[in-house]
């Protein structure tokens, strides 16, 4: 990965010393390693998440909404543990705390961080339909999450470059990239390295889009990849570049046929709405 990253030519200099760089919220880290621990309570989940009453409220208010159609009203926490289970609310509370850190641009970047945050919930919720026995950790929900987390860092250090890829349409990723000068696979792996995120999130932010380029990609990677490719074709996409068909190759990786494939885009339409109600409930 890092002789990768050395390879790269020809790109905005970045300063990574800089203290503006975005950081990961210290309860967001606390949240990540309680959702990739087998031994967190539901008493220290609430107990956690209850210290910001902010906080508390997206949770709950989450909780309430169309997506999950509860038919009983939740009012606190433990309550919310037990009908959805503890990583459900961790994950809820988690993207609530990331909410703030992707939308925490100027206000004439509001517009396109909006577009990248709703993208980046769109591919954790799809990609959960992959989440079966023998995945790597960590789950897959926070790995698409923060896939994107390139594009995080052009949106908060170069807000006014990231409008102009804003306007660029009808044009490949590889050919918006190199003729901006920005690469948000690298950056984004860098920048997980920067928050000390586990190796997963490493080779999700430099490989999301070319899996294939490793011999034997991880699983979690081909999973990131597809719910990745399914967000746009819904309709969350962060910019308007063209995205390329699917490759019948990684199908293959996958173990999936046409039929399947055909299958799992569907389900993915019928997620929209429900998608766009829990980002709408997350940010307000």
């Amino acid at each position: 990965m890092i002789r990768e990253l050395k390879e790269i030519k020809k790109l905005l200099s970045i300063d990574w010393a800089n203290p503006s760089i975005p950081t990961m919220p210290s309860i967001g880290l606390k949240l990540m390693e309680m959702l990739n621990s087998k031994d967190v309570s539901s008493k220290e989940v609430a107990e956690l998440i209850c210290q910001d009453p902010a906080l508390t409220v997206k949770v709950l208010r989450a909780v309430n909404s169309a997506f999950y159609a509860l038919n009983t009203e939740v009012t606190n926490i433990r309550h919310a543990t037990v009908l959805l289970g503890t990583p459900e609310v961790l994950k809820i509370a988690l993207t609530s705390v990331l909410a703030e850190r992707f939308l925490d641009v100027p206000a004439s970047a509001k517009a396109s961080a909006m577009k990248l945050w709703t993208h980046s919930v769109a591919v954790a919720v799809l990609s959960q339909d992959f989440d079966i026995e023998g995945v790597e950790e960590p789950d897959l929900y926070t790995l698409g999450l923060l896939h994107d987390i390139g594009w995080l860092l052009i949106l908060s250090q170069i807000p006014d470059l990231y409008a102009e890829l804003s306007k660029e349409s009808g044009i490949r990723l590889d050919e918006l990239e190199k003729s901006w000068g920005v690469n948000h696979r690298a950056w984004g792996a860098k920048l997980s390295e920067i928050w000390e995120l586990p190796e997963p999130f490493q080779v999700v932010t430099l490989k999301h889009h070319d899996p294939l380029d490793i011999v034997s990609p991880p699983d979690y990677l081909l999973f990131i990849t597809l719910a990745n490719h399914l967000a746009h074709k819904i309709g969350f996409a962060p910019l308007a570049y063209d995205i390329e068909p699917i490759d019948p190759w990684l199908l293959e990786k996958m173990r999936l046929d046409k039929e399947a494939y055909l299958e799992i885009e569907k389900a993915a339409f019928e997620e929209k709405v429900k998608i766009g109600a829990l980002v709408n409930q997350l940010i307000h």
